[in-house]
């Protein structure tokens, strides 16, 4: 019964970030949450430079951050299309896989940028303490490159 809640909770919080809200995805997540977004792109290296390791990197930490990272999704209009969720494990010691689209809508409707990810949520109690992104990190870098090219100096 609590998986179907989870995945709800998702979806509802997904979607207001969809409409320029994050703030119910940022209430979810505990004091200390770690996000970790890979590659070497601006959106892993808002707050410190990568480091590339076998290990996992947090680039982001805590809530202010997290928030930041939220922020960001919506002052891109980027939008978000869920294909599923997974939820495993109890309460105390939660995962969640997300695998979605990730795109950003053209004034002629044709995607501007667009990419495939997996989110992986590690959760206790109901507060997100990690969430790690797994994406086509090319495509994040190329959209980076774009933007630069398209921002005055």
């Amino acid at each position: 019964m609590y998986k179907a809640t989870v995945r709800a909770l998702i979806r509802r919080s997904i979607a207001r970030l969809n409409q320029g809200d994050p703030s119910m995805m940022v209430k979810m997540a505990a004091p200390d949450v770690e996000l970790i977004f890979s590659g070497d792109n601006s959106w892993s290296t808002m707050y410190r430079p990568v480091v590339k390791s076998r290990e996992r990197f947090v680039t982001h930490r805590g809530i202010e951050e997290a928030r930041g990272f939220g922020d960001r999704f919506v002052a891109e209009g980027i939008q978000f299309a869920i294909e599923d969720i997974l939820v495993n494990g109890p309460p105390w010691n939660m995962r969640v896989a997300v695998r979605a689209n990730d795109y950003i809508p053209g004034p002629d409707g044709r995607d501007v940028y667009n990419n495939r990810f997996v989110d992986f949520f590690e959760i206790r109690w109901g507060r997100i303490i990690r969430l790690e992104t797994f994406e086509d990190t090319e495509r994040v870098a190329e959209w980076d490159r774009r933007q630069a090219a398209t921002t005055p100096a």
